[in-house]
């Protein structure tokens, strides 16, 4: 009797083994599943971190969307979104976050689809009128920027606060302040103006390209009064060293 009973034991086991092999693989797959996410993601944002523009650091924190562990298998990362709260460039301190799609795994070949916004507080902005000959000091305000400096008129050395629109370059290397309404600083010349020759409406262009991967272009700028988020793209981004530390250039 126990001799025909035990097939009968055997085959009912074999049920609860499979399930238990099952539920072992799906906790390897997990356990690989969280091993290898932290390692991706840390891999890419050291990546990142190295490959950042000349006179640009700062700490990068990568993360790659979905379960990783198929993708990885099939060569490429669906979409990878990348922070830096605390990047400085050229000794402006700047915030970013960008999501690029078709992420090589070996890191060779471009990313496509980058998308990404550039945040610059009040402070960070001021530094910028470094670079523009055009004006002294620069601030934001509601909607747009103030442009302070000087210049000659009727023989008078002028001090002025224009108020301009900011808006991107088309060709995206850039931005356009645009200065509209004007006051004068030195009141003690007595004089009231709302224009000024050669500072009303005559457009300013800022150079961003000098500051951003070649790839990346500017598309649009939304300000307030506290901080400036700038919006970039681009079609594709090579994902190697040399691609992401060459900047552009504005004509």
């Amino acid at each position: 009797m126990s001799v025909a009973t035990e097939p009968s034991r055997k085959r009912r086991r074999w049920p609860v083994v499979l399930v238990v092999l099952v539920l072992v693989l799906a906790a390897l797959v997990v356990v690989a599943e969280f091993v290898l996410r932290g390692v991706v993601d840390r891999i890419i944002a050291d990546q990142v971190e190295q490959s950042l523009p000349e006179g640009a650091t700062g700490e990068v924190t990568a993360h790659a969307e979905g379960i990783v562990v198929p993708q990885l298998l099939a060569g490429t990362l669906d979409r990878v979104d990348i922070t830096a709260d605390r990047l400085t460039v050229d000794g402006v301190p700047l915030a970013a976050d960008v999501t690029a799609r078709d992420v090589p795994v070996d890191g060779k070949g471009d990313v496509h689809d980058v998308d990404g916004h550039v945040t610059l507080a009040a402070t960070s902005v001021q530094d910028l009128a470094k670079y523009s000959p055009l004006f002294e000091r620069l601030r934001l305000v509601d909607g747009g920027v103030e442009l302070s400096g000087s210049t000659a008129v009727l023989g008078y050395d002028i001090g002025y606060a224009a108020t301009g629109d900011v808006v991107a370059q088309q060709d995206g290397r850039g931005v356009t302040i645009t200065p509209q309404s004007v006051r004068i600083t030195n009141s003690d010349l007595g004089l009231k103006v709302d224009r000024i020759p050669g500072v009303t409406g005559v457009p300013v262009q800022v150079c961003t390209a000098q500051f951003l991967p070649e790839q990346l272009r500017v598309r649009s700028v939304d300000v307030t009064s506290a901080e400036a988020t700038v919006r970039v793209t681009a079609d594709s981004l090579p994902l190697t060293e040399q691609g992401l530390r060459t900047v552009g250039a504005c004509g």
